[in-house]
């Protein structure tokens, strides 16, 4: 219910906020760390929340206003190599994010919703046979911290650079199968 009311909450801003807002690109990459286990090696594990993360995405605000919506659709994936057997293992999924933001100067701070679109995991082995499990779309909520640690204006435009770092509660679900995918993630970007 509590999810229901929040989505609701979301729209209805984000619909205000559309109708006379601008539109910025936002392009980012990072890495998350967290989650179950998958694999563990002896010099990396795999975990159901880690991997690096590629996005794209549009930053929606009013000229007067600090308040800006976020839509963002992301690609992360891992992957480990392990002995005794020999063989590998990844993950992928595409988080897609809607957040609303709150500049200070140069702090933003935002809260939001994910959705994990097609969360896979396949792990292979050399002597032959492969697993590969595909769990069921999740969703979650995220908290966002972003330093600008550079500014760019031009008469066309401004561009943002940013330092962010993310906290993110979800889980994966498969049949009767539950994995924490709980992640902390850092976090470069830039808003044009």
């Amino acid at each position: 219910m509590l999810f229901h009311k929040s989505s609701v909450f979301i729209l209805a801003l984000t619909a205000s906020t559309l109708s006379h807002a601008e539109l910025e690109p936002l392009l980012t990459i990072g890495y998350e760390f967290g989650g179950d286990d998958l694999v563990t090696t002896t010099t990396t594990d795999l975990s159901a929340g880690g991997g690096i993360v590629f996005g794209a995405g549009a930053s929606f605000s009013h000229a007067d206003s600090s308040l800006s919506l976020r839509l963002m659709l992301h690609y992360m994936f891992n992957a480990v190599e392990f002995t005794s057997p020999n063989g590998e293992a990844d993950t992928d999924v595409f988080p897609l994010e809607l957040g609303a933001f709150n500049r200070f100067s140069r702090h933003e701070l935002g809260a939001g919703l994910s959705a994990y679109l097609n969360p896979s995991y396949e792990i292979c082995f050399d002597s032959g046979g492969c697993s590969n499990t595909k769990f069921d779309d999740a969703t979650g909520v995220f908290v966002q911290y972003n330093y600008i640690f550079s500014q760019a204006k031009s008469t066309t435009m401004t561009t943002d650079t940013y330092i962010g770092f993310k906290l993110k509660a979800m889980d994966y679900e498969t049949g009767n199968t539950k994995l924490d995918a709980n992640s902390l993630g850092i976090y470069l970007g830039s808003k044009f």
